[in-house]
C-alpha cells in the first residue's frame, strides 16, 4: 500500500483526507542525575490515517493510503507504551488544547517498545489492552455510539526516519529526539448530508442552517478490536466487534455542524460536514437527523421564523466501519402558501 503524502491530495479524486501533527510536548524531569536525564526522553509522533470509502449508489471507492492528519478541535489521543517492563501497560493521553498537544510520555533510550492506540478519548471510559500468542486485544468501553470525531485505532508505528507500514508497532527509545509516525484507520463508519432547495420554494424564502445533530437510539458502545502484528504490510486489524447499550429513555446526540448566523441552503460546505457512528446502528432506523434553521424572507435579510427545527429518519446506510455515505435532503415544504405556520416544521425531505 503506497502512503501518500499532502502534495499527493490533489490527484485523489472522491476521498476525504484529514491532516494532523501531534506533538507531545512535556518537560523533562528536574532530576539532574546522568542516568534520568539519559534514559528518559520525550516522545513526539505525527499521525497519519486512511481514507474513508465512499459509497454510492452502485460502486465504492477502494482506499488509496494515509495522509497526515490535523485535528480541528480539542481532544486526547491514547497510548498504550508496552515493552518487557510493562508487558501491560495503562493507557497515556496526549491532550490538544489552545491549539498546543501536551503530555508527559517519556521512553528510555535503547529499549525496545510496541505501541498501540486510538483517538479521541471519550468521558468515562477506562480501555485495557492485552497481549496473547502475539495477538493484541485492545478495549475500547463507554464510547459514545455517536460522534462528531473520527474514532480511530492505531495500526502501524515506526521511527520517523524509517518506513512507516501497517502491522508494525516496533519502536526503539532514542537518546536524542524520538519522533515516531502512527498510521491510524476508522473504527466508525461516517454520513454527510447534501441539501437542495425546492426551485419555486427558494423563490418564495430562503433557508439558513444552523445546526446538525445526530441522534441515535443507544447511547453508549464497546469496540473490541483485535490485532495482528505482521511484517507484509498488511492491515493488522483482524477483528472489530461493538456492542451497543442504552440508558433508559437517554439518546445519544452529537452535532457535527454548527453556525450561530446561519449558512444559505443550498451549499457546497454542508456536505462537507460528517458525523461518525457505530456500524451497527447504520440500519433498522437507530439514527435521526435534527436540524436547526432560521427561515427568511426572498432576499435571506429579514427573519421570518428563528430556530425552527426539522427531525428525519435516516434510511439504513448498510456500512461498515471505514466507509462513508452521502444522504441527499430536499428543501420543499408541504404548503408553500402557510410559511409562517407549523407545517415547515416538515421541511426537510429525504430522498
Amino acid at each position: 500500500m503506497k502512503y501518500i503524502t499532502g502534495d499527493e491530495w490533489l490527484g485523489v479524486k472522491g476521498y476525504w483526507f484529514m491532516v494532523i501533527g501531534l506533538m507531545l510536548i512535556a518537560g523533562c524531569s528536574s532530576d539532574s542525575s546522568d542516568e534520568q536525564q539519559t534514559n528518559n526522553q520525550i516522545l513526539h509522533i505525527k499521525a497519519y490515517t486512511a481514507p474513508y470509502q465512499d459509497i454510492e449508489a452502485s460502486r465504492r471507492a477502494a482506499p488509496t493510503g494515509f495522509t497526515v492528519y490535523v485535528p480541528t478541535t480539542d481532544f486526547s489521543v491514547g497510548l498504550f507504551v508496552m515493552s518487557s517492563e510493562t508487558p501491560t501497560p495503562s493507557v497515556q493521553y496526549i491532550r490538544r488544547s489552545n491549539n498546543t498537544w501536551h503530555s508527559s510520555i517519556l521512553v528510555k533510550s535503547a529499549v525496545d517498545y510496541e505501541i498501540y492506540g486510538f483517538m479521541p478519548r471519550f468521558e468515562g471510559m477506562t480501555p485495557t489492552i492485552s497481549k496473547t500468542d502475539g495477538i493484541v486485544t485492545m478495549t475500547l468501553p463507554n464510547i459514545d455510539a455517536v460522534s462528531a470525531q473520527d474514532v480511530c485505532v492505531i495500526t502501524g508505528v515506526s521511527d520517523a526516519s524509517a518506513n512507516t507500514v501497517e502491522g508494525s508497532f516496533a519502536f526503539t527509545g532514542r537518546s536524542d529526539v524520538n519522533n515516531i509516525n502512527v498510521l491510524m484507520d476508522h473504527l466508525y463508519a461516517a454520513v454527510s448530508f447534501n441539501f437542495s432547495v425546492n426551485e419555486n420554494f427558494n423563490n418564495l424564502r430562503k433557508i439558513k442552517l444552523k445546526k446538525m445533530e445526530l441522534q441515535a437510539t443507544n447511547t453508549k458502545g464497546t469496540a473490541t478490536v483485535t490485532l495482528t502484528p505482521n511484517t507484509t504490510g498488511a492491515s493488522p486489524v483482524t477483528d472489530v466487534s461493538y456492542t451497543t447499550t442504552t440508558s433508559g429513555t437517554e439518546k445519544a446526540i452529537a452535532t457535527f455542524f454548527e453556525s450561530e448566523a446561519g449558512v444559505q441552503l443550498p451549499t457546497a460546505d454542508i456536505k462537507n460536514s460528517f458525523c461518525y457512528y457505530a456500524p451497527t446502528l447504520s440500519n433498522d432506523g437507530n439514527l435521526t437527523l435534527l436540524s436547526t434553521y432560521d427561515v427568511y424572507d426572498r432576499t435571506g435579510t429579514k427573519l421570518i421564523r428563528k430556530d425552527c427545527t426539522a427531525t428525519n429518519k435516516v434510511p439504513n446506510l448498510y456500512t461498515s466501519r471505514g466507509e462513508r455515505v452521502t444522504v441527499n435532503l430536499t428543501v420543499n415544504p408541504t404548503y408553500l402558501y402557510q410559511l409562517s405556520d407549523a407545517d415547515l416544521d416538515n421541511l426537510f425531505t429525504i430522498e
